[in-house]
């Protein structure tokens, strides 16, 4: 095997993607496929739209370790659209994209199979086209994701459905995305009550930055039974995510909200 984070990305099938969004930055959890220089995914025209990769094409992903103790990875790059409306790009690289989604596809062929288990549960509705995306990886580092502490998670906001709530209570491990003066970073974090944040040292983002805490558990062959939280917003001068936004999903459902800032403490409990 070669480096680290080599390693690392050859093995994972999942990561956030980190971007500037079109008016605050946007964390979109994704399945991805490693073909040893950039990482290659497939996302609905729909969250393309959201994550802003049209106007701002540079971007960063987090990639979790796969064991406790291990290192997780960022990478940053820019990412590459493939769409039908790209007719030269197809015709230039259909070879390439098509040997790219079948190895992600087989990467991932439980989640394909409980897709199709779970068809009839998508909302019928006009199917959004697809996008083939592809991040060239221009650098990257290991990271040690932040020890849990003794805390608790914060008070999730009322105005998320109560579902998404009871799953994701407890959970302390999110990924926090934001924009500085060097760019899109995407890092590690671990949030507590009144949404403190954690962070390795050297990507401490800065106060007034916008910024997006992304959550989610995915059993990786349901879709249907994914959910997922991520919180936009403004970080303090005390190191806090002060909520402003939460999109959440639960299978095929999408819901955004406006939220207002949760008061210090809290702990969230279920419904």
């Amino acid at each position: 095997m070669g480096a680290p984070y080599e390693d690392l990305l050859a093995l994972a099938s999942r990561c956030v993607l980190g971007s500037r969004g079109r008016d605050a930055p946007a964390a979109t959890p994704m399945v991805f496929w490693w073909d040893g220089s950039g990482l290659w995914t497939t996302t609905s025209s729909e969250r393309l739209e959201t994550a802003g990769l049209d106007t701002d094409p540079v971007c960063a992903a987090y990639v979790s370790p796969l064991g406790v103790g291990q290192e997780g990875v960022i990478v940053r790059g820019r990412v590459r659209i493939y769409r039908p409306g790209d007719p030269v790009g197809l015709v230039l690289h259909t070879p390439t994209i098509s040997a790219a989604m079948t190895a992600l596809a087989v990467r991932n062929a439980g989640r394909l199979l409980g897709q199709a288990r779970d068809a009839a549960r998508i909302p019928p509705r006009l199917p959004r086209p697809r996008v083939v995306l592809r991040l060239a990886v221009e650098g990257q580092r290991t990271v040690d994701p932040p020890d849990l502490d003794a805390g608790v998670a914060p008070a999730l906001p009322t105005d998320v459905p109560a579902q998404v709530r009871r799953a994701l209570a407890g959970h302390r491990r999110v990924v926090l995305v934001y924009a500085d003066e060097a760019g899109v970073q995407a890092t590690p974090a671990v949030w507590g009550a009144g949404y403190t944040l954690t962070v390795p040292a050297s990507l401490t983002p800065p106060a007034g930055a916008r910024a997006v805490a992304a959550v989610d558990v995915d059993p990786g062959v349901r879709p249907a039974h994914a959910v997922g939280l991520a919180i936009a917003g403004t970080i303090s001068a005390d190191g806090r995510l002060q909520p402003e936004r939460a999109t959440s999903w639960h299978g095929f459902s999408t819901e955004t909200v406006e939220i207002s800032p949760a008061p210090p403490g809290g702990v969230a409990l279920p419904d």
